[in-house]
C-alpha cells in the first residue's frame, strides 16, 4: 500500500455520445483511486470487477497521477482525481492518502485489497434510509435525471461522470513492467455539474456509447457524503 502526503483543493470537465441500456438508480457509489505505477493495486482493481456483478452497486475507477514518477505515467491518470482524493482525505481528518484507496458512498475509507471490510461498507451504506433520490429517464430520446428528496439537505454538489467500462493496458515500465492489466469502470471525465438545496431538479445526461457510461451523484459540501446515486452503461 502506498500512502503520500499533501494537501490540495478539487476541480475538473466533461463530453458524450450515443446510445443507451437500462438505468440502475440509487445506489452504493465505491470510488476506487488506483494507479497503473502502484504495485499493489491489482488486485484492488480486481475486486472493483467482482464488485461491478453485485446489483446496487457502483464502482468507479479514478486514475491518480502522483506515482507517475516512478517511471511509468498512469495512461488514464488524472489531476482532478488526485485532487478529489486529497478533498476526502480533509473530509475524514487524514493525513496521507494512499492507494488502493476505496471510498464508500463518500463514507466509509477501506483498503481496496480488504474485501471483506469492503463488503461491510458497502452493506452499511446500503441499508441507510433513503431519503434522497436520482432517478434517470428517458424522455422522448432524451436522458435526464430527475433528483429529489425528503429531507433538508443543505447545500451540496451534482456530480457527473463519463467512464470506459473496461479497458486493457500493458504497462512497459515502473513497478508493474511487463503485466497486461484490466480497470473497469475507468472514468475519463468528472465535472462539477452545480449546487443543488433540495428543490426538485431535473438535468440533462448524455447517452453513453457502446461500452461506456455515464454517472451521477449528489455529495453533502460539509462532510462529503453521497446522498444519492445513479447511472446507465451503455
Amino acid at each position: 500500500m502506498k500512502k503520500l502526503l499533501a494537501a490540495i483543493p478539487l476541480v475538473l470537465g466533461l463530453g458524450l455520445t450515443p446510445p443507451h441500456a437500462d438505468a440502475d438508480d440509487n445506489v452504493v457509489l465505491v470510488e476506487l483511486f488506483t494507479s497503473q505505477g502502484c504495485s499493489s493495486c491489482p488486485p484492488a482493481d480486481a475486486n472493483l470487477g467482482t464488485l461491478l456483478e453485485t446489483s446496487g452497486v457502483l464502482g468507479l475507477s479514478m486514475h491518480v497521477d502522483y506515482w507517475d514518477y516512478l517511471g511509468w505515467r498512469d495512461t488514464f491518470g488524472s489531476r482532478a482525481h488526485t485532487e478529489r482524493q486529497f478533498a476526502y482525505r480533509d473530509y475524514m481528518g487524514g493525513r496521507v492518502v494512499y492507494t488502493p484507496q476505496m471510498v464508500v458512498h463518500g463514507q466509509h475509507d477501506v483498503p481496496g485489497y480488504k474485501i471483506d471490510r469492503l463488503q461491510n461498507a458497502i452493506a452499511t451504506a446500503g441499508s441507510a434510509p433513503r431519503e434522497t433520490t436520482i432517478t434517470i429517464q428517458d424522455d422522448g430520446g432524451m436522458l435526464k435525471a430527475v433528483l429529489s428528496t425528503e429531507m433538508d439537505p443543505g447545500l451540496c454538489t451534482i456530480w457527473m461522470a463519463s467512464y470506459d467500462r473496461e479497458q486493457t493496458v500493458e504497462i512497459e515500465r515502473g513497478e508493474n513492467a511487463g503485466r497486461r492489466l484490466t480497470y473497469h469502470n475507468v472514468v475519463d471525465k468528472l465535472m462539477r455539474v452545480g449546487q443543488w438545496t433540495g428543490s426538485p431538479q431535473e438535468i440533462s445526461l448524455p447517452q453513453p456509447g457502446a461500452g461506456q457510461g455515464v454517472a451521477i451523484w449528489v455529495q453533502d459540501n460539509r462532510t462529503g457524503h453521497v446522498l444519492a446515486a445513479s447511472y446507465i452503461d451503455g
